[in-house]
């Protein structure tokens, strides 16, 4: 996009304003509104066709919502299962420092014994 383009500038101000970093989703989302406006008005054979209605656009912000939606809720499943999985790669490190103690312990209460013996 160029630095011309009044979207563009409005963008940049935004991300600015609100010190929001180049890879965050809400730009994501709008460079695929950029991209739709910008689609949308080229035709197979180049011609330029008039910006999409209103109500066009909102079909399209509610399919993306609805994908959005579909998308936060498998991202959020999986965040769970990371952090579930994460406390049980805890507990195991706890359970193996106390076997490993334990171990030790049995070791040297063994040596004891048998150099007594």
């Amino acid at each position: 996009m160029s630095t011309d383009d009044p979207l563009q500038r409005a963008i940049g101000d935004w991300q600015r304003k609100y010190r929001i970093a180049d890879g965050d989703p809400m730009i994501a989302a709008l460079e695929l509104v950029r991209l739709y406006l910008d689609h949308s008005r080229q035709v197979e054979n180049g011609e330029n066709m008039p910006v999409p209605s209103f109500e066009d656009f909102r079909g399209t912000m509610e399919s993306l919502d609805l994908r959005s939606k579909s998308f936060i809720n498998q991202a959020s499943d999986l965040v769970a299962e990371l952090r579930r999985f994460g406390q049980n790669v805890e507990r195991l490190n706890r359970v193996r420092i106390a076997t490993l103690l334990v171990l030790v312990v049995f070791a040297m209460l063994l040596g004891v014994v048998l150099g007594r013996w």
